[in-house]
């Protein structure tokens, strides 16, 4: 597969935060105290009138977001993932106001793609708490050409957003522009013998995984949008193939896997398969050797679809 270089999710997502203040001059940033980390920081290098820190506040921050977005203001409040559980209250009572007015809550860091930061900071929930929370659309990029897409579309529509981020650099495979529409799935490979679904910066390694199974084994479908989930892209995929396998960097609890097994056992019950991380709390390392560990890597989706298939 033709790739264009390595970028990080959250690098791109620094860059494009540049681009989108330049268009829209009510565009307001805040972090709390990670802006080197989530590359943050880039935005307020250039608009620092527009870049507001609460410290080490991830309720404060998230408060203070929610009064700008309901003064009519587009808000981005960034963070680490795993520090937002301390501001999911906040976030929670952010959501009862209703979708008239504009926020985006963007967290780096997410899964054992941390690596090195340790355990501790690999955060494997944060998809499932927040499809718990009514009105917030989860989304979950691919690479850094489709971050700059993402931050077009959803800074144009009023709205509630999660942004799921990663750590380490990943390949850039995406034409540019990079296709994005809020709400939809895209078949990336055609297939007869296996689906396979993905979400976030694993869509690249399942396609690798497709490659190396053969031309024709596998459909892939790359899910960019988790809430709201594709259903009919992901129910006509199973009904071809007859078996499906979601591959995940996060808990197989409330994440893509009960996603679309919640979608498949009502309108299409398929067998299934999962590539994600059991209920366990995980270690640090390399970000390459722990995906090797827990399962969530290439060579794990292609073992898992010859041993489904059979």
């Amino acid at each position: 597969m033709e790739t264009y270089g390595n970028e990080s999710l959250r690098e791109a997502f620094g860059k494009a935060l540049i681009d989108a203040g330049k268009i829209w001059n009510n565009l307001v940033v805040l972090d709390a105290g990670t802006k080197n980390s989530t590359y943050s920081q880039k935005f307020q290098e250039v608009f620092p009138d527009r870049f507001y820190t609460p410290g080490i506040n991830e309720p404060g921050m998230v408060g203070a977001a929610t009064g700008m977005a309901m003064a009519g203001k587009r808000v981005v409040a960034c963070d680490m993932s795993v520090f937002l559980h301390h501001a999911y209250a906040q976030i929670r009572a952010a959501a009862r106001q209703g979708s008239d007015m504009h926020m985006i809550i963007a967290a780096t860091h997410t899964g054992v793609a941390v690596g090195p930061d340790g355990g501790s900071a690999h955060d494997l929930t944060d998809l499932a708490r927040m499809r718990l929370v009514a009105g917030f659309n989860v989304i979950t990029p691919w690479d850094g050409r489709q971050i700059r897409s993402v931050l077009q579309v959803i800074l144009e529509e009023k709205g509630l957003y999660y942004v799921r981020l990663n750590r380490p650099k990943v390949p850039l495979f995406l034409p540019e522009p990079a296709p994005f529409e809020l709400g939809k799935a895209y078949k990336l490979s055609e297939g007869e013998r296996v689906t396979i679904i993905a979400v976030g910066d694993k869509v690249y390694n399942a396609l690798i995984a497709s490659e190396e199974l053969g031309k024709g084994f596998a459909d892939v479908i790359g899910v960019s949008t988790l809430e709201p989930l594709d259903s009919d892209t992901i129910i006509a995929s199973a009904k071809k193939t007859g078996k499906v396998i979601t591959v995940e960097d996060h808990l197989y609890i409330g994440g893509l896997f009960e996603a679309v097994a919640g979608v498949l056992v009502q309108h299409h019950p398929t067998p299934m398969r999962r590539i994600a991380l059991d209920r366990i709390f995980t270690t640090s390392g390399d970000p390459d050797e722990l995906a090797e560990i827990y399962g969530v890597n290439t060579a794990a989706i292609v073992r898992m679809c010859k041993e489904f298939v059979g």
